[in-house]
């Protein structure tokens, strides 16, 4: 499965805006008063504006080069504030995941992350990390209070989960193949996030993978 849009609404729409094109350095290929996308890697993130402040948040990461993560980590660090779990600023995945991670928050208030998987992402020859070194959308959450009929759409359109893995009502299931790097975060409301105070809540949502597309509203 490959995550190539996923939709989102905001607050703090023009900071927001503001945030991924001059911070974040992503490159935008369409823009108004009330929506923004951008064409991260071979993925689209878009922005769409909230005009009723519902004040909605996401968990979604981005895939980086496999050797990259310290220089992507430092680009970061010069452009913003890294969030902590455990006074750490990033983490090591073993087990299933092989992979390393840092997070921070944007405008609108998404816990945002950048994650090198180690087997799966492409090594680069590059030294300096930039934000064309960001490979895609490589995972997006998706919460809800009905985990297991969410879990069964998500299977009939070809999206299974992860590596044969009982599917857990009250934590955090992969949505996805290994070996493509890309997962759909499917939980139920409530659970608090890695690297943050924050508990999922149930947000509109439209992903479109290369499977179908799934939406939250």
């Amino acid at each position: 499965m490959k995550i190539e849009k996923v939709s989102l609404q905001v607050s703090n729409f023009e900071q927001t805006v503001k945030f991924y094109q001059d911070i974040l350095q992503f490159k935008m290929i369409t823009f108004n008063t009330n929506y923004a996308a951008f064409q991260i890697g071979e993925s689209i993130l878009e922005l769409n504006k909230d005009h009723e402040d519902n004040a909605y948040y996401y968990h979604f990461a981005f895939n980086i080069h496999a050797n990259l993560f310290p220089e992507a980590k430092k680009w970061l660090s010069t452009r913003l504030t890294l969030l902590k779990e455990d006074n750490l600023d990033e983490i090591d995945f073993d087990g299933k995941s092989q992979a390393n991670a840092c997070y921070f928050e944007d405008p609108a208030g998404n816990i945002v992350e950048f994650i090198a998987r180690r087997t799966t992402s492409p090594i680069s020859d590059d030294k300096e990390f930039s934000s064309d070194h960001i490979l895609s959308i490589s995972e997006i959450s998706l919460t809800t209070a009905n985990v297991r009929e969410t879990a069964g759409k998500l299977d009939k359109i070809g999206i299974p989960i992860r590596d044969g893995e009982e599917l857990e009502k009250m934590s955090l299931n992969f949505f996805g193949e290994f070996e493509d790097g890309a997962f759909i975060l499917l939980g139920p409301i409530g659970r608090r996030w890695l690297f943050s105070t924050k508990h999922a809540i149930q947000a509109p949502i439209i992903i479109q993978t290369n499977k179908g597309i799934i939406d939250n509203f």
